[in-house]
């Protein structure tokens, strides 16, 4: 594995602008349009992803344990680990009461995303409170925890070939609070690659490039060449 100079938490931290375009972008304003099929629709998706992202940080029983756990390991419970999944419970059940709404037409799906959205982004907020100073002091090299404590979980969890394709359409299309869609798409799979193993970059890669526009994954690969390379040579 070779560490980014984008750091491996990368693949978490930008996960979280991904949701976020999920959100803010994509969802809202399907629900100001009372378009219910489409919400339906992005709503599956939003969902599948967000449920793989839970599983690295809370962690896969026989998988890895999660990032709040991992976290919680280094630094003497400063993580909060069974405080995250508690909110991610609160979580769940606003996700169930949207999925419910879904039946019951563009009124009541604007209610209740209305009331997930608000405590989506705050959790997102808080987890990056909390979380993001303690990645910061985590021994280097990073990728080996990462993959062993998150993206083992990720996998374990299923979907994962979903996660990887939505994270890069989204990104390849509203780019992140800090990066166009190029430099958002860039980060997200060189952290991605530094994370994986050679056999599993080339399960992945081909999947992250065929999520991006054509002009995108070329601003990617004129700044990281070696993204195709690592995956031609464990092919």
């Amino acid at each position: 594995m070779t560490e980014p100079e984008a750091s491996v938490p990368a693949v978490m931290r930008n996960y979280h602008e991904v949701l976020r375009n999920d959100l803010a972008k994509v969802l809202a304003p399907l629900t100001d349009a009372g378009d219910v099929p489409a919400f339906n629709a992005a709503w599956q998706a939003y969902t599948a992803a967000i449920a793989v992202h839970a599983a690295m940080e809370d962690g896969v029983p026989g998988a890895g344990r999660g990032i709040t756990a991992m976290l919680d390991l280094f630094f003497d419970g400063a993580a909060g680990a069974a405080m995250f999944k508690a909110e991610h419970v609160h979580e769940h059940a606003l996700q169930a009461a949207v999925s419910d709404a879904i039946a019951h037409g563009p009124a009541a799906v604007r209610r209740a995303f209305t009331a997930y959205r608000a405590c989506a982004e705050a959790h997102l907020v808080h987890e990056e409170d909390v979380m993001m100073p303690l990645v910061a002091r985590l021994p280097s090299p990073r990728a080996p925890l990462f993959a062993e404590w998150c993206v083992s979980a990720g996998i374990a969890h299923g979907s994962f070939d979903h996660f990887v394709a939505h994270g890069v359409e989204s990104l390849a299309t509203f780019g992140s609070a800090k990066n166009s869609p190029a430099g958002a798409t860039r980060v997200f799979v060189h952290a991605l690659n530094a994370v994986c193993t050679p056999a599993q970059w080339a399960h992945y890669l081909p999947i992250a490039r065929g999520a991006a526009p054509p002009q995108v994954w070329a601003a990617v690969l004129a700044e990281v060449p070696s993204l195709d390379t690592a995956a031609a040579m464990a092919a």
